[in-house]
């Protein structure tokens, strides 16, 4: 089974490591580590700097040491229990959606739970120091909060698959630090398991021409196109402006290298270092005409995101 639960409260716990009048800093610490999630949390709570910082003064390190301490006696056996359950009874709470996860997470004890949209699909997230200091079973949110969100939420495949796909891609990334095989095994897990991906690979700059991008690891047919300079062609644009291209049906646009006759519509993802220098790009092909969707570029553009924070 996919890992449908995690849990992050000991990070959040690590605030217990400062005094109180620095626990601001270390809540933005904390969010440093989950900034999407929660950014995304603060904004349904409304919660500015001086909210946050108030709301943190009212609780006392007394609160925080018992939550500690719950925490750490009695959560293990606590997820056995949530995991052995939605495992025996997957067909039921419809794990193979892959369109959700749960993440149990401290926070500052206003609600139970959210639904966070994210690249992955919609994160449950679960407030453990919430169901602490209001004595709450959180065995029980989990199972409402997961039985609401399907009953209620009509499937996305494509959205469900991007998910699965950037699950296993973000674990090769943090796995592996040779920066040649972590593109080749993207290549290869966008090229297998999206059917109109029908070609993908990664140009680089060329260490010696700047402006010059040349062919990296690729799946597909075979191109001429092994250098592109900077503005010409679709890579060519995206390289020069910095920008993402979608192009939906390549016969409407004039500045356009043709790879293969069945090409019908490209997507290119500019990789840009943390200096905001062109690293390369990644380059889909489709044999179909407007085939990508909302869900496409972000889904590229957070393997990027994961790509440039591991290698750049």
């Amino acid at each position: 089974m996919r890992s449908i639960l995690q849990d992050f409260t000991p990070e959040f716990l690590k605030i217990l490591n400062k005094d109180k009048i620095y626990w601001f800093e270390g809540w933005q610490e904390y969010k440093q580590n989950k900034p999407k999630i929660i950014r995304e949390y603060e904004k349904k709570e409304n919660l500015t700097d001086k909210k946050i910082k108030e709301r943190l003064n009212s609780i006392t390190r007394k609160e925080f040491d018992m939550f500690k301490q719950d925490w750490e006696n009695n959560f293990l056996e606590i997820k056995k229990e949530i995991v052995m359950r939605l495992s025996r009874n997957s067909e039921y709470y419809q794990l193979k959606r892959g369109d959700f996860v749960v993440f149990i997470m401290g926070l500052l004890g206003l609600n139970s739970h959210y639904y966070i949209e994210t690249y992955y699909g919609t994160v449950i997230l679960v407030d453990s120091f919430y169901h602490f200091l209001h004595k709450k079973d959180i065995k029980k949110t989990i199972d409402d909060a997961i039985l609401e969100f399907i009953n209620n939420t009509p499937v996305n495949s494509k959205k469900a698959l991007f998910a699965k796909l950037l699950s296993q891609i973000e674990k090769y990334i943090y796995d592996n630090n040779d920066i040649n095989r972590v593109m080749e095994r993207i290549v290869k897990i966008l090229y297998d398991n999206v059917d109109y991906y029908n070609w993908v690979g990664f140009y680089l700059t060329d260490k010696k021409d700047k402006n010059m991008l040349i062919l990296g690891p690729y799946l597909g047919e075979p191109t001429e196109h092994v250098k592109i300079p900077f503005g010409s062609g679709i890579c060519g644009q995206a390289a020069s402006l910095k920008n993402t291209f979608v192009v939906q049906d390549v016969t409407k646009e004039t500045n356009y290298l043709s790879c293969s006759d069945k090409t019908k519509s490209e997507i290119v993802v500019p990789i840009l270092d943390k200096s905001g220098n062109v690293f390369g790009e990644l380059d889909i092909d489709s044999h179909k005409l407007e085939p990508f969707t909302i869900e496409d570029s972000q889904f590229l553009k957070e393997i990027i995101n994961l790509f440039v924070k591991k290698f750049l």
